[in-house]
């Protein structure tokens, strides 16, 4: 039925989503499913499915104030042209004025295709957020998986303060924003709004590749 058909793409929409690396985008098709599924929940049955229809529109207008949120905060921002690219691309969870505050602690750098970043077992001192490039993940010899722009590397191991378990290689002219582990703690420490932004950054992140 053309009903059921509709109602199965409000899901399908909502699954493409968690496979995008652009908020905006994710939030655009946020909206898009709400629209489908509002109009699902009006016309399946005889009478209007009013408490999904109204929650629905309640996340579409969460949605769309997150969106012009964001584009305001960019006027206003005076950020630069790659200010702008590295928030959007790889630390959009945070604030203008918390990514300002990171900013003072990181670094940039490119490796060399081959180069190991981090160590299976050992400890690693650094963060590295993807710019360019990709970074592989090998364990017992094998590839696991790969770390594209906009994902992070060391996170795990810097969250339950374990050792990593696995290594990490720079593939394809990979570049990196560089994070000081210890410097980095101190700075969620000291800034518990930053803290719970950050946490969101590696939410985000992990949702991506379960996603993947």
């Amino acid at each position: 039925m053309f009903i059921d058909a509709v109602g199965h793409l409000s899901f399908l929409i909502v699954a493409l989503s968690l496979l995008m690396r652009d908020i905006i985008l994710l939030r655009l098709l946020g909206i898009l499913s709400g629209v489908v599924g509002i109009g699902y929940n009006y016309f399946v049955t005889m009478e209007p499915l009013w408490v999904p229809i109204i929650w629905l529109s309640v996340f579409m207008a969460i949605n769309i104030y997150m969106i012009a949120t964001f584009f305001l905060a960019n006027r206003k921002a005076n950020l630069s042209e790659e200010d702008l690219t590295l928030w959007q691309n790889n630390f959009l969870g945070l604030a203008i004025d918390e990514y300002r505050r990171l900013k003072k602690i990181f670094d940039h750098r490119t490796f060399d295709d081959g180069e190991v970043l981090i160590h299976l077992g050992q400890d690693n001192s650094f963060l590295f957020f993807v710019t360019a490039g990709q970074l592989v993940v090998h364990r017992n010899g094998q590839d696991i998986g790969v770390v594209d722009r906009g994902g992070v590397a060391g996170e795990m191991s810097f969250l339950t303060e374990a050792l990593p378990n696995a290594d990490v290689v720079a593939s394809g002219g990979a570049s990196c924003i560089l994070i000081d582990k210890a410097k980095l703690r101190a700075l969620m420490m000291k800034h518990p709004t930053f803290h719970l932004s950050m946490t969101n950054v590696f939410n985000l992140n992990l949702m991506k590749k379960l996603a993947s």
